[in-house]
């Protein structure tokens, strides 16, 4: 596929690009929560499988955030990354963790759910604001083997795609063209799904880090924070947008703790549905105005931390399990010819 950059142009602001070691393929991303009413029954769901990501070929970085869904319910999730994916295989094959997973109780009041990929390099990239030696957020940034270099291939339309290798070659198609949700109420409780993910589908993860601003921190949150959060919103409620599924996360230590960061972790049919969204809807480009006003300030260098990750999965990259989960959680919205349904329902 042509790149997109135009010739010459010097980015306003200054991004890095994450470098991996040669050799390096791929690596794993999974989300793992709890959905229930209230917010202090999702975070007990949630302690309860805390003790599952400290054992053997645990993740090599482990987050922790919260989010209320589109219909009313508190999520808490696990966001766990493995450097090595056949680390991720032992554990994911563990005793340990399979007697956990496959002992979570179908009735009830609480759900969980699990989202995993596997990642290849070739289909992913990861952008920040400012280099990790810096300024430390989450994310796989905070791998030590995960190193930073300055890149101009962004400030654009199109740099998201033109970062991703395989976009040089292939034309990311998506197996789902058109999003059109087909909801069953009720139809998930007390049941176990399993969804087959369409190949191409994209995953974004876009992150805020205001932990260590000074100087700009009233005015992102004044200014730039309520413009995204209505972004999010759109998408989540929005299915002709082509996003399957928006989460706008409080990240939160171990315990619970909320911290100041925050993430948007977002499920598109394909790249090029989140990459019209980004450059045409007016919620995005609202969202990319105030950034802007904001990095354009006089203060001083910017120490509001921004980052994001994006992937295009290929077809069998993509495991998504729901227990007792509410029918518009995640990909249980797709139509039934992706879904295998058990349970006591």
């Amino acid at each position: 596929m042509p790149r997109t950059g135009p010739p010459g142009r010097t980015p306003r602001v200054p991004a890095y690009a994450a470098r991996f070691p040669e050799g390096t393929e791929a690596f794993v991303f999974v989300q793992y929560a709890c959905q229930a009413p209230s917010a202090e029954e999702a975070a007990q769901g949630a302690a309860a499988l805390a003790g599952l990501f400290a054992g053997p070929h645990r993740p090599d970085v482990l987050d922790r955030g919260s989010f209320v869904d589109t219909a009313g319910l508190h999520n808490v999730v696990w966001l766990a990354y493995w450097y090595d994916p056949q680390a991720y295989s032992k554990w994911q094959e563990s005793g340990p963790v399979r007697s956990a997973w496959g002992g979570l109780p179908d009735q009830g009041p609480v759900g969980h759910w699990r989202e995993a990929c596997v990642i290849p390099l070739e289909r992913n990239e990861i952008l920040h604001s400012h280099h990790c030696d810096d300024y430390a957020t989450s994310g796989l940034g905070q791998h030590g083997a995960v190193g930073m270099h300055e890149t101009p291939v962004h400030d654009y339309w199109g740099a998201a795609r033109d970062r991703i290798p395989a976009s040089a070659t292939e034309t990311l198609e998506p197996e789902l063209p058109v999003f059109e949700p087909s909801v069953r109420e009720g139809g998930t409780l007390g049941r176990r799904v399993t969804v087959e993910v369409p190949g191409n589908v994209t995953l974004i993860r876009t992150a805020q880090d205001w932990s260590a601003s000074t100087l700009y921190r009233e005015k992102y949150l004044a200014d730039v924070k309520p413009v995204k959060d209505r972004g999010v919103d759109f998408l989540a409620t929005n299915p002709d947008s082509g996003c399957i599924a928006a989460r706008n996360l409080v990240e939160e230590s171990a315990d619970g703790t909320p911290l100041d960061r925050a993430c948007t972790l977002a499920w598109f049919a394909s790249l090029e549905h989140l990459m019209t969204w980004c450059r045409s809807h007016r919620t995005h480009l609202e969202i990319y105005a105030s950034f802007y006003r904001m990095a354009g300030g006089a203060e001083g260098p910017l120490d509001v931390a921004f980052w994001h990750e994006v992937s295009v999965l290929p077809s069998g990259s993509v495991t998504a399990d729901y227990v007792n989960c509410h029918p518009r959680t995640g990909f249980l919205p797709l139509p039934d010819r992706h879904r295998s349904v058990t349970g006591s329902r």
